[in-house]
């Protein structure tokens, strides 16, 4: 017998990602688009556009890793002020559009299943994952389950205050951890120092057209610009400082960090580890707790949302 598959979509704010994925997380298909903005039914078009163009004949059902607050009970995108429109029924229109069952999630969510399945998490039944993105995402896996809440909205962790007298964040606060340790962060802070040093190597990276901000900085960092390697230091240990709080709500065996920024390595994960250990309460009186790498990269999750929609269709 043919083993089940699934196509998981990823939705960003400037891109979609759509797989068709195998349990054991073979890739066999993949489709983006530019992710359109301002009405749900441009999205989901969008969507059924790239499912159809990657299910092939054995696709089974249909996970959606959104980028937003999403109802847990009815599947329904409940925030997202990125895409441009309100509350919408996003599981049910995007049924309808491909025909298959769907099952929608956040994208931190579905990341955080990917990783706990297949990847850097596998074998540890409780875990945190943020990734480091246009924002901050966090998933929690907790006794072998993803921790959704009453609602649907936990492990909205973008909004911890890390930084009290930080950058002003969307929400009216100054400090929050997504608007200091993202991947947006890591950019802000390159065209700051780019602005201030133009001779520098992290400035000619970002004079090159089309290069991502963050990209640029985690790439000059890794060649060995010292600017670039004190923003990475610096949004490392602010990584760290969300990290620890996190671990002593949840209890977790393992936090897990992904996004692009983490290609740079211990440039950004050993400041990270050292943070993590001094505010982590108690760390003589538990077991280690370890601070990894993703394994999965840019497909983190849309594979994640993929394993999802296998997962809940047995």
């Amino acid at each position: 017998m043919s083993p089940a598959e699934a196509v998981g979509v990823d939705v960003g704010g400037t891109k979609i990602a759509a797989v068709r994925v195998t349990a054991d997380g073979t890739v066999s298909a993949r489709a983006r688009r530019a992710t359109p903005h301002g009405s749900a039914d441009g999205l989901v078009a969008a969507i059924a556009a790239l499912v159809a163009r990657v299910r092939g004949k054995r696709a089974v059902a249909v996970g959606v890793g959104l980028p937003g607050m999403v109802d847990a009970r009815t599947g329904a995108l409940a925030f997202a002020p990125g895409l441009g429109f309100a509350r919408a029924p996003l599981r049910d229109l995007i049924a309808d559009a491909v025909g298959l069952p769907v099952v929608t999630d956040n994208d931190a969510n579905a990341a955080a299943w990917a990783e706990y399945r297949l990847g850097a998490g596998r074998g540890y039944e409780n875990l945190v994952l943020v990734t480091l993105g246009t924002g901050l995402g966090c998933g929690v896996v907790a006794d072998g389950r993803l921790l959704h809440g009453a609602h649907g909205f936990a492990a909205e962790a973008s909004h911890l205050i890390v930084e009290p007298r930080g950058p002003l964040c969307e929400c009216g606060n100054r400090g929050c951890w997504g608007e200091t340790a993202s991947g947006a962060a890591i950019g802000r802070r390159g065209r700051r120092e780019a602005a201030a040093h133009p001779a520098s190597p992290l400035a000619g990276l970002l004079g090159e057209g089309g290069t991502d901000p963050g990209q640029a900085v985690t790439e000059a960092a890794v060649r060995g610009d010292r600017r670039a390697r004190g923003i990475l230091e610096r949004v490392g240990t602010l990584t760290g400082v969300g990290l620890a709080a996190l671990a002593n709500v949840f209890d977790p065996a393992v936090m897990i960090v992904g996004g692009g920024p983490v290609t740079a390595g211990d440039l950004l994960l050993a400041p990270a580890r050292a943070s993590f250990a001094d505010r982590l309460y108690a760390p003589g009186d538990r077991p280690p707790v370890p601070l990894l790498a993703a394994r999965f990269a840019g497909d983190a999750g849309a594979i994640g949302a993929a394993l999802l929609a296998i997962d809940r269709s047995r």
